[in-house]
């Protein structure tokens, strides 16, 4: 339940603001301010990352972007996390 209206808040617009769908090149064509979103959301630079893989090429902008990203959302949730409120707390009823 908790993770499904994750899903549906966070994952489906960045998903579908992402270049998964289309290149980011032809987003460009579309719409600028669509463009211009999808540069910021670190799924694109993951699917970019993946598109570049499957010729055997690097995207090294990409490839920053993501290890910089992942390095952000990892130190929040490292910073955010209350351990007296985590999983075995809950297990044990307190």
């Amino acid at each position: 339940e908790n993770f499904a209206g994750v899903m549906n808040f966070v994952i489906f617009p960045m998903f579908f603001t992402s270049s998964a769908l289309y290149p980011l090149w032809r987003i460009k064509e579309s719409s600028i301010l669509l463009y211009n979103i999808a540069t910021y959301n670190p799924f694109t630079h993951v699917v970019e990352l993946i598109r570049f893989a499957l010729y055997g090429q690097v995207n090294y902008y990409s490839l920053a972007y993501v290890s910089i990203s992942c390095a952000v959302f990892l130190s929040l949730a490292i910073w955010g996390y209350d351990p007296t409120r985590g999983t075995l707390a809950r297990l044990k009823g307190n």
